[in-house]
């Protein structure tokens, strides 16, 4: 009986202590038009004079058919095109920011697609961005109107 209670007791302090923890370190809500460029702007933490410390990810949406969201994304100059729809895991893309190796201490962006409003003809699309070693700062620029 109190290795039940003494597991119980463990559990709950490991529920409790994740429940405190914060899961993003970034995090913003674009509503989208087609076409509209969304703009994540990273600066890098560094004290190199030399290197390169701000990069941008932009994103858009260029077509929505058949509950399918064409998203095209550019970071550090390199494009690239999803399908992503709104079931889960085919909803989101993870864009690595830093070009770290592992998943320790990883850096990456995460577009998650969430909605689709076909009377405005808006996408809503979140941006969460994760760093644990708190290397980047984060400013998100909305599109033009």
């Amino acid at each position: 009986m109190s290795k039940i209670l003494l597991l119980s007791f463990l559990l709950f302090c490991d529920f409790s202590y994740a429940k405190n923890q914060k899961l993003w370190d970034f995090q913003y809500t674009f509503n989208l038009k087609k076409d509209k460029i969304a703009t994540v702007i990273i600066n890098k933490n560094t004290k190199d004079k030399k290197a390169k410390s701000k990069y941008t990810l932009n994103f858009r949406w260029t077509l929505y058919a058949n509950k399918n969201l064409i998203l095209l994304a550019n970071y550090m100059g390199y494009p690239h095109q999803y399908v992503l729809t709104k079931q889960r895991l085919h909803n989101r893309v993870q864009i690595k920011l830093l070009g770290d190796d592992g998943y320790n201490g990883r850096t990456y962006a995460l577009i998650v697609f969430s909605d689709f409003d076909k009377d405005k003809n808006i996408a809503t699309m979140n941006v969460f961005i994760k760093d644990q070693k708190k290397r980047i700062v984060v400013d998100f620029k909305e599109p033009n109107k």
